[in-house]
């Protein structure tokens, strides 16, 4: 039997310490500088690590080992960690989300590392209790707790809440991002073949998941257009962020993730995923796909 958060944690304390967490990833990328860019390993799903995906992600495991907190913590690069007696937490990491961006211009480009926390080992969706976002370059952390709002911290100190945009339908300004870079990377349409429909309207990909959805969670666009892939870590961490903000998650057939089981959706294929800033928008933006494209039998 799972037990409530309120048993194990209080929800404050635990974005405290998930907050702290990501904080000690950033001051491990701004220590490593250039050694950070060093070749490690091969990870599970077959990408070279760098240094800095490998010590970010130990940085986060690192302050949940010491506070003794019940949670497996699936991770990119360690694969899967037990930390504490019967966990009865479900943690989701990735410990450099835009790695290609980081190789080419690290210090420069758009990148974060990406963590999230859900209640019981095979939540649903819905069952988030965190999701954070530290973007290291910019040193701005945006995160989402239950119940409790978005909000980002710029340079450590200055909280302010944040929100998805109020845009309720297609038009002139609205701004998309898109994960193109996994396309390009592994040569597949999953995204393009979408997006090619949506001309006229701003299309951006910035070859890191983290950048598209903190830029969704402060409104900087109204959607972002993915696809499930290498085990779901970014949707697992944007989730919580997106949803606190006021945006909504969901497929091209317009099942939302609200009832998916994280551990089997989309985890064995492709499936388009559009996050919006808000439902109307959401509508508006599937009615637009699915009058060029029909959807899969």
């Amino acid at each position: 039997m799972v037990k409530d958060i309120k048993e194990i944690i209080p929800i404050e304390e635990l974005e405290s310490i998930a907050n702290h967490a990501l904080h000690t990833a950033h001051k491990v990328h701004d220590d490593l500088g250039i050694s950070g860019e060093e070749l490690i390993e091969k990870n599970q799903f077959g990408d070279t690590a760098l240094k800095i995906d490998v010590e970010a992600e130990e940085a986060v495991i690192e302050v949940f080992k010491k506070m003794g907190l019940p949670i497996r913590i699936i991770s990119e690069e360690h694969g899967v960690i037990e930390i504490g007696k019967n966990p009865q937490l479900l943690g989701i990491l990735d410990g450099l989300d835009g790695t290609s961006q980081y190789g080419k211009s690290r210090g420069k480009a758009r990148y974060g590392t990406m963590f999230g926390i859900f209640q019981g080992l095979n939540p649903l969706y819905k069952d988030y209790l965190y999701g954070g976002i530290m973007e290291h370059v910019a040193d701005i952390l945006y995160f989402g707790s239950r119940g409790r709002g978005s909000k980002k911290i710029t340079h450590g100190t200055e909280v302010s809440p944040i929100q998805t945009s109020t845009t309720s339908e297609l038009g002139q300004s609205t701004k998309l991002n898109a994960d193109l870079y996994y396309d390009a990377k592994y040569g597949t349409d999953y995204v393009t073949s979408v997006t090619q429909f949506l001309t006229g309207y701003s299309i951006e990909s910035f070859g890191s998941s983290a950048v598209h959805y903190a830029n969704l969670a402060v409104g900087k666009v109204d959607g972002v257009i993915e696809c499930t892939r290498k085990g779901n870590l970014e949707f697992a961490v944007a989730y919580p962020l997106i949803s606190e903000a006021g945006g909504v998650m969901l497929t091209r057939e317009g099942d939302y993730l609200n009832e998916k089981e994280y551990l089997t959706f989309g985890q064995n294929e492709h499936v388009l995923i559009i996050s919006a800033c808000n439902p109307t928008f959401a509508e508006a933006l599937l009615q637009k796909l699915n009058s060029q494209i029909s959807p899969p039998k």
